[in-house]
């Protein structure tokens, strides 16, 4: 595939000289600061950074810079590449080819694309890089780290048309590829495999319409590009803080051999082990804008059914231009739909470990489970953007999160990195996380 995206560069790299009129060059950057009030819990801006901002200003979250090409082969035919930087898994700038495909308008309705371009997942999916687009400074975190897809390599086709006396427009997407880029620092990385997905959107006066779904199956794997085994932690009392880790790969289950004492721990971890399974995401989106006033609500389910639980997000946000200010306040939840997948250990261990249970000061589950993520958050934001140069804008947002169940974690979240090993939640505090930025685009 990358020989694919190496040609398209070419091809969309003639001379510029000779074919200026048909080649165009744009652009967008951020320059952003961040910190958080806790010194040891980290904000991060998505799940592949190594590192985040604590209670001092870190300038590295969501800095960014993009630079895109345009040319025109012929009146039917174009293509657009576009690199982007901005910190990596790796913790430096290396610059990354987010976009190379080729465009061939069939007609005035129907456009097919083929080559690496963005994911359309959400209502924001087009515009997460290009700050600058957006309200706020970032996309809501709750919401959009539900399904961390940042771009597809393959095709879609894209229908756009009127109803009646061209009142209302509507457009429709079907797109179909793969995505296998989303690196975990140093360690693994998250593999989409038959990618495919179909999203409408209809707009009608001040009010915009969209509905998508995505059916996926996703893996994790190790950075040679082997499944990645890992094990289960059993789950031992009520109120799921004491466990043991199981690995029925290699037969080992801690308190002795798997197949002796938990039979169907290959079963399970069968279901719970991120290999080629289920991904699919359903969402919705309202907007309304008439110039002045503007709300937006968006909800996406997730299914994941492994080790990532299935999951639900929604955010509304509602704002207000006055002149070259405007601002915002939102709102975001986020909850995993947990579920318990039950063991069958064998008795005489299950005493043995209920009574060890009891003589920390817990009681002993009924029957011991593995279960996957578990988390509940929700985050109020308000916001101030100022428009105070043609194509530049400067946002100052106070984000305040709060952490409302992480069972048996020590973890913080979508968007956070605990150094603490306390769970979040456990401690009923919320996180304030403040960022200034400035957008450009050019």
């Amino acid at each position: 595939m990358k020989y694919i995206y190496i040609c398209l560069a070419l091809i969309l790299l003639p001379s510029v000289a000779q074919a200026s009129d048909d080649f165009k060059i744009s652009g967008f950057a951020t320059l952003s600061a961040v910190k958080t009030n806790k010194e040891d819990v980290q904000f991060i801006q998505n799940n592949t950074l190594p590192t985040g901002a604590d209670d001092h200003w870190r300038f590295d979250n969501d800095t960014v810079i993009g630079v895109q090409g345009q040319y025109k082969i012929s009146d039917k035919l174009s293509g657009v590449v576009q690199l982007l930087s901005r910190r990596n898994y790796k913790n430096n700038y290396q610059p990354s080819l987010d976009w190379a495909y080729i465009s061939y308008k069939y007609n005035s309705n129907l456009r097919l694309r083929a080559g690496r371009f963005v994911s359309p997942v959400f209502l924001g999916s087009d515009t997460r890089n290009v700050n600058y687009s957006n309200v706020w400074v970032r996309p809501v975190i709750d919401l959009y780290s539900q399904a961390t897809i940042n771009n597809i390599d393959g095709v879609d086709a894209i229908y756009s048309n009127f109803i009646g006396d061209g009142d209302i427009s509507y457009q429709i997407q079907a797109y179909a590829g793969k995505f296998d880029k989303l690196y975990f620092p140093g360690k693994s990385y998250i593999k989409f495999h038959h990618m495919a997905g179909l999203v409408g959107t209809v707009q009608y006066d001040s009010w915009t319409f969209r509905a998508g779904y995505m059916n996926a199956q996703h893996s994790t794997l190790s950075a040679e590009g082997d499944y990645v085994p890992g094990n289960m932690r059993m789950l031992v009392s009520t109120d799921y803080q004491l466990g043991l880790n199981i690995d029925p790969q290699n037969d080992n289950c801690a308190v002795g051999a798997c197949s002796e004492v938990v039979p169907n721990a290959g079963d399970v971890f069968s279901i719970i082990q991120r290999k080629r399974r289920p991904f699919n995401l359903t969402s919705l989106a309202v907007v309304y804008d008439n110039g002045s006033y503007f709300g937006q609500f968006e909800w996406a389910h997730r299914e994941a059914r492994s080790a990532l639980s299935n999951g639900i997000a929604a955010y509304g946000m509602v704002g207000y231009r006055l002149g070259s200010f405007t601002p915002y306040v939102g709102y975001s939840y986020a909850k995993s739909l947990t579920e318990n997948f039950a063991l069958d250990v064998d008795a005489d261990v299950k005493a043995s470990l209920d009574s060890q249970v009891v003589g920390l000061g817990s009681e002993p589950l009924d029957q011991y489970v593995v279960r996957n993520s578990n988390s509940r958050s929700n985050t109020i934001t308000t916001g101030l953007r100022w428009d105070f140069y043609k194509k530049m804008a400067l946002k100052v947002q106070v984000d305040r999160f709060r952490p409302l169940n992480n069972d048996g974690l020590a973890t913080g979240g979508s968007g956070f990195r605990n150094l603490t090993n306390e769970t979040l939640s456990a401690t009923g505090q919320n996180i304030i996380v403040s960022t200034v930025s400035l957008d450009i685009i050019f």
